[in-house]
């Protein structure tokens, strides 16, 4: 195996890309957050209702048409929607956690998350499910902006701003496609703990089962990495968004320096000495850190990226 270049980084610098949430925590409580959710899936879901005729409205207050309507309603319900799914995620979590705090008492990792102490497996398919699911409500929530400027005579502004979202829109199906392929052509793959769970300041050994579809790559990189996880607002008022950010804290890598062979079921040990003053595991907490093993191997096709939870406590 040519896996002779190792480095480290101690440099705190923001991910990008396809970023996902990995804290079981919302900022808000349950309730809370159930209630924020709950206006938007009550008006949506009328608007949506009154899009497709099933609630009436006076035809005279309705000045699109019904379908623009219902792409209003929708887009608004699964906005809500989406809050109650995190609220209940985040209720699980809450009494999952409480009752193993009685059952595992000296072993904060199960206290913390629902950890399979032999490994952690990915899971590509429904990674594909919420690419296309999001790809649909983009795709949904622009329809009704792109009858406004392409076929209710918007002014030029508008037919710009929105031809510049139709390119994102472009982009998002790339990405479903990508994911996809990927899917199909490596399925889910694993990594197996050494130890469970691996000990702050000790030496850390992740191995890695080579998926199928890999066959050789040409270069690539294995990185563990710890990450800090928060949300960032931004805007104020009905336009506020929020943002999931991830913040890299320490990174160790092995690089491939040559070309390599890669039979599906080869086990890979990958080695890392993290220093002693790297945070822990924390996915439960107000505050997230989490520690996660990233493969991306350059091949021929679809290229191989994924990443796996680590637990280091």
């Amino acid at each position: 195996m040519g896996l002779g270049t190792y480095s480290q980084s101690t440099e705190q610098r923001r991910l990008s890309g396809m970023i996902e949430r990995r804290g079981l925590q919302t900022g808000l409580s349950t309730l809370g957050m159930l209630a924020f959710g709950s206006p938007f899936v009550g008006i949506g879901g009328f608007f949506t209702l009154a899009g497709m005729k099933v609630v009436h409205v006076n035809p005279s207050s309705v000045h699109a048409p019904y379908w623009v309507l219902a792409a209003v309603g929708f887009s608004f319900a699964c906005g809500g929607l989406m809050l109650w799914s995190m609220a209940w995620k985040q209720f699980q979590s809450n009494r999952r956690r409480a009752l193993l705090q009685a059952r595992h008492v000296n072993e904060p990792a199960l206290e913390d998350y629902d950890w399979d102490p032999h490994g952690f497996r990915s899971h590509c398919w429904a990674r594909v499910a919420k690419t296309i699911a999001g790809a649909g409500f983009f795709a949904i929530f622009l329809s009704m902006f792109n009858w406004w400027a392409w076929f209710a005579a918007g002014p030029l502004m508008v037919k710009i701003i929105v031809s510049l979202f139709d390119l994102i829109l472009v982009f998002v199906c790339w990405q479903v496609l990508v994911a996809l392929s990927r899917a199909v052509k490596f399925g889910n793959s694993r990594i197996e703990f050494v130890h469970f769970p691996y000990r702050a300041n000790d030496q850390i050994v992740v191995r890695w089962l080579t998926p199928g579809g890999i066959r050789r790559a040409t270069k690539g990189t294995f990185t563990l990495r710890c990450v800090k996880e928060w949300t960032e607002s931004t805007g104020s008022g009905s336009n506020r968004s929020q943002t999931i950010v991830h913040e890299e804290q320490w990174s160790g890598t092995w690089s491939l320096n040559e070309p390599e062979d890669f039979p599906p079921g080869k086990n890979l040990d990958l080695e890392f000495t993290p220093p002693a003053d790297i945070p822990i595991t924390c996915l439960s907490g107000t505050q997230t850190f989490f520690w996660e093993f990233a493969v991306d191997l350059d091949l021929p096709g679809p290229d191989f990226k994924e990443s796996y939870l680590v637990p280091v406590y």
